[in-house]
């Protein structure tokens, strides 16, 4: 039962959130896409929701602590300050027009070889079918009926693993992201027809790897490489891919038995997908209110963000006596089960709110440097970069990315990093034939 002592709290917060997002949005030249504006607005959105499903699809949600709204208040305004270092820092720097014409240069010579294209996409063609067989014995291993469900449940809580093929995913996303850059820059049918056959690839990973926050990274990569390079970007279709989105969203979790089932009709699996959508939007909140409620103690130990680190040390026997964490929590039940915590359960249990604001400034700072390259350069490394870096923020409200996925970033680096090697590589030897 909501009490309306905790409806005027969330109004409150809604409201300060959303004077926040209209701060930065001015001080940001009114640029949606711009990391503090789009992060200030996703937090707003996400509290509003909080607020609405409270009242509708999820009456029975516990009402959050005025501690949590400030961790989440203090959050956004810690982001909006790291990334107004840096745009400050930026203004002040004179910008020569030799520079200027440097960079025009850089997005006029930023062409993607064809034969390269041809080959990262014959890789992630060729590997497909060797992952899905690799899935199906992990499924066999499970000893679960279903498919979908089998997989996934042996994925997150089982013995087996898909090996190295797992690096294929991460693989396919930057291929995604590298073929979408090479159409939006010259619409001709072959890079049509290149992206076309690497969205369905990369689709058929993210479904086989059973995660859904898979589908968020490819969302992310379509609107940081739309807003950076094509013209037609606008706001109005942002919203309605957000909501054609939330359906696939819903549809892939009946497929993987999560708010639904596949022997129901679709008028049964209606609500109770929904149902389950929210659950996923909102209940990351509420898991965190639990924790920072009940006999929470701060570890000082690292055990969470710097998770990638220990297990590093604990492989080479560096750090023999420390036990690596698990990444997957436990549920918690507010009332709704949930076993996702925020971007900043990790970063509270590793050394408290402090660093959490401090981290997610970092965060902040890093994004907006993106950003600013991004836009000033338009060049491949910082288009991707910017990209891949906007699904971490994106999902800050569901779990931390940044730390807890470092491992895939380091591969996200060292694939986009050779490719646009062997990229300059080939074009500079196509030069030389010609010369």
């Amino acid at each position: 039962m909501i009490h309306l002592e905790n409806i005027l709290i969330e109004l409150i917060f809604i409201f300060l959130h959303f004077l926040l997002f209209l701060i930065n949005y001015k001080l940001m030249y009114k640029k949606i896409m711009q990391p503090s504006v789009l992060f200030s607005l996703l937090w707003l959105v996400i509290i509003l929701l909080h607020f609405i499903f409270s009242f509708t699809l999820l009456n029975e949600l516990y009402p959050l602590h005025f501690e949590t709204y400030m961790v989440f208040f203090l959050g956004v305004m810690s982001f909006s300050f790291g990334s107004f270092i840096v745009t400050v820092i930026n203004q002040k720097k004179e910008r020569p027009k030799f520079l200027a014409q440097l960079d025009l240069v850089k997005i006029i010579q930023q062409p993607i070889n064809f034969t390269l294209k041809y080959i990262l996409l014959a890789i992630i063609l060729i590997g497909l079918p060797f992952y899905i067989q690799a899935a199906y014995q992990v499924f066999i291993a499970s000893n679960i009926e279903n498919f979908f469900i089998g997989l996934r449940t042996e994925l997150s809580y089982g013995d087996e693993d898909i090996g190295p093929l797992k690096y294929l995913v991460s693989f396919s996303f930057v291929v995604y992201a590298i073929n979408l850059y090479a159409y939006l820059k010259d619409k001709n049918k072959i890079n049509r027809a290149i992206l076309i056959t690497c969205i369905i690839a990369t689709l058929t990973y993210a479904v086989f790897s059973t995660g859904r926050t898979f589908f968020f990274m490819m969302l992310a990569i379509y609107f940081g490489m739309s807003y950076l390079h094509n013209k037609k970007f606008s706001i109005k279709k942002f919203s309605w891919y957000i909501v054609i989105f939330s359906i696939v969203f819903s549809l892939v979790g009946i497929i993987y038995g999560k708010g639904g089932n596949t022997d129901d009709s679709i008028q049964e699996n209606i609500y109770p997908a929904a149902q389950t959508t929210a659950i996923y939007i909102v209940s990351p909140l509420n898991a965190l209110d639990y924790e920072m409620n009940h006999n929470f103690e701060i570890n000082y130990n690292g055990n969470n963000t710097l998770r990638f680190f220990e297990k590093i040390g604990e492989q080479f026997n560096v750090v023999p006596n420390i036990k690596v964490s698990d990444v997957i929590q436990e549920f918690v039940f507010i009332p709704y089960p949930t076993n996702v915590y925020t971007f900043y359960s990790p970063y509270i249990k590793d050394f408290g709110i402090l660093y959490a604001w401090l981290m997610i400034a970092f965060f902040g700072l890093i994004h907006t440097i993106l950003y600013n390259k991004a836009l000033a350069t338009k060049n491949i490394r910082y288009s991707l970069y910017y990209t891949f870096m906007l699904f971490p923020l994106l999902l800050s409200f569901f779990q931390d990315l940044y730390m807890l996925s470092f491992s895939t970033w380091l591969q996200i680096i060292f694939f986009t990093e050779t490719i646009i090697f062997i990229n300059k590589f080939l074009i500079f030897r196509e030069r030389e034939r010609w010369l």
